[in-house]
């Protein structure tokens, strides 16, 4: 069994972002109120917006037009969105789909019982993108929005809501796994709607955007091709303050399941056939292995599969002693958070052979960066 987490209702979907939406998911006539405090888009990030809209090609007025239309509030997260594009997006994507898709994610941000503590990166790369791989462009974000929040916002804790939705989703719109009746891997999630079979990988997008509609941090992992058994997959990840390997159907994201113990004797972080990878929303010096289609290199990714095959909860100590709030940097990114109390002692979700950046922000404002090796 793989990830069968899928859309609430039963209705004839639309096939693609140049299709309008549903009469039932009406683009909002206004965007959410803005937050207290605008993102502001880094002064490094302005040269990747100017190639960007150079490689536009035709489409750059589209691209423009969603700069200039959007709120000021949300203007830095679109550029970012842009500056950030594959190029086939950014010759093609029009600049009404990317409205509704930044304001649709920063309305989830808002409302969400957990999005006032989300970290602007993880929102960026995780929550505000409108595709995962090289799945068709579909204008998803409004129709799974209406379906989906209602009842996973009742919850506070967005991994009991990726909960829930594993536990109630599967069979609501009858969209199942199979590997010969889907009629491609990278469904998209209207493709595999209008089909009612998906692959791991189509039935990982319905995942992915699902969570992303309600505001919560989800991307696509996978590996090439394991060791010895036959055949590859792809799962999903989700983030609260550590990534959670969401498993089977009715499968708790804080357990353990089949993917993680195939990870285990079946991976090699040194052997890229045999990998795990994350996909992500940033340039990196790797590519998302599409099995289906080597050829695509636009697919940016890291290479996660020694925090699958050796994990480890490593105990820190402030330096100094005391109180702190807890940030953990690797490869870039943001892969953790936590706290240590009056006693100074944590413990973090390391990798052993990983090297991390671990910064301690103490209550009198001072921040003290170790690097720390498992």
């Amino acid at each position: 069994m793989i990830i069968a987490m899928l859309v609430l209702a039963l209705q004839t979907p639309p096939t693609a972002a140049s299709n309008a939406p549903p009469a039932s998911a009406p683009v909002p006539s206004a965007s959410p109120a803005p937050p207290a405090q605008t993102s502001s888009t880094p002064a490094e990030s302005q040269p990747d917006l100017a190639r960007s809209l150079e490689r536009a090609g035709d489409n750059v007025a589209e691209l423009k037009r969603a700069i200039e239309s959007i709120e000021p509030a949300y203007r830095a997260d679109m550029e970012w969105l842009i500056a950030t594009m594959p190029e086939i997006d950014l010759k093609a994507l029009k600049a009404e789909f990317l409205v509704t898709n930044v304001r649709l994610a920063e309305r989830a941000r808002l409302e969400a019982p957990w999005g006032k503590d989300m970290p602007e990166s993880i929102f960026r790369q995780y929550v505000l993108p409108y595709a995962n791989v090289n799945e068709r462009r579909d204008d998803w974000r409004q129709d799974f929005f209406d379906r989906f929040t209602k009842d996973a916002w009742k919850f506070k804790d967005p991994i009991d809501a990726t909960k829930w939705i594993n536990d109630h989703l599967p069979d609501a719109l009858n969209v199942h796994f199979h590997a010969t009746k889907r009629k491609k891997p990278d469904q998209s999630p209207y493709e595999s709607m209008e089909l009612n079979y998906a692959s791991c990988t189509g039935l990982s997008i319905l995942v992915i955007d699902a969570c992303r509609a309600c505001g919560i941090p989800a991307r696509m992992v996978g590996c090439p091709a394991w060791k010895k058994v036959q055949g590859n997959h792809n799962w999903v990840e989700v983030w609260w303050n550590r990534w959670y390997n969401v498993g089977d159907s009715g499968s708790d994201p804080r357990g353990v399941d089949w993917v993680q113990e195939r990870c285990l004797t079946e991976t090699d972080p040194d052997d890229w056939v045999h990998a795990v990878y994350a996909a992500v929303w940033r340039p990196t010096n790797t590519k998302y292995p599409l099995v289906w289609a080597f050829e695509i290199e636009y697919v940016p990714a890291v290479n996660i599969t020694r925090f699958y095959t050796d994990a480890v909860e490593h105990p820190v100590t402030v330096p100094g002693g005391g109180a702190a709030n807890i940030e953990v940097m690797w490869a870039g990114e943001l892969v953790a958070r936590g706290t240590a109390g009056a006693d100074g002692k944590a413990v973090l979700p390391l990798a052993r052979g990983g090297q991390f950046e671990v910064t301690f922000r103490k209550a009198d404002g001072t921040n003290v960066m170790e690097i720390v090796k498992p």
